[in-house]
């Protein structure tokens, strides 16, 4: 005599469907957020060999004053391409960046000369009774004039000229030209 049959319960083909949508819908959201994470992290990296390079390129300016003038822009992989002796198709990796750089004179101590484009540095509200000015008590003439150049270097992404991925400020005293030492 056999038993009566013992009832066997599976998964129906509807639960697997909805195990399989759920499964889905989990993985997609893993790979959408992984990818924003990778892109992420590519942008990071550009920003900080963008950082390296401008900075390079700033000091460079820096140290070579006069022979970059007010307004000068150009393109990274020419600049910077050029500088580190990089060849052609790895310069070519900079060339979606742009830098402009400004030059622009300032006095920090004394007063402007009224013939030049210097503005003061550390200028006062109209209302205020005390000056920073430096004047010889005798003559009443203009001494101990401190004059600054603000440096302002921008790197722009082509595609984004208005707003500029890095700027780096930097005042120096300008050097003295003709003068013997």
């Amino acid at each position: 005599m056999q038993g009566a049959p013992t009832k066997q319960r599976g998964f129906t083909l509807l639960e697997v469907m909805c195990a399989f949508t759920i499964l889905g819908l989990v993985i997609s959201t893993m790979v959408v957020i992984w990818a924003r994470n990778i892109d992420k992290a590519i942008w990071a990296i550009d920003q900080r060999e963008m950082r390296e390079v401008a900075d390079t390129i700033f000091g460079k300016i820096l140290f070579e004053q006069q022979e970059h003038r007010n307004g000068d822009e150009g393109s990274l992989a020419v600049i910077y391409g050029q500088w580190a002796g990089l060849p052609p198709h790895r310069a070519d990796r900079y060339r979606d960046y742009y830098y402009s750089l400004t030059k622009q004179d300032y006095v920090a101590a004394g007063t402007a000369d009224p013939e030049s484009d210097a503005e003061n540095l550390f200028e006062g509200d109209e209302d205020d009774e005390e000056t920073s000015t430096i004047t010889d008590d005798e003559d009443e003439e203009k001494t101990g004039n401190v004059r600054l150049v603000k440096f302002t270097l921008k790197v722009f992404r082509s595609d984004e000229r208005e707003s500029p991925l890095i700027t780096l400020t930097r005042y120096l005293t300008p050097p003295n030209i003709g003068e013997d030492e």
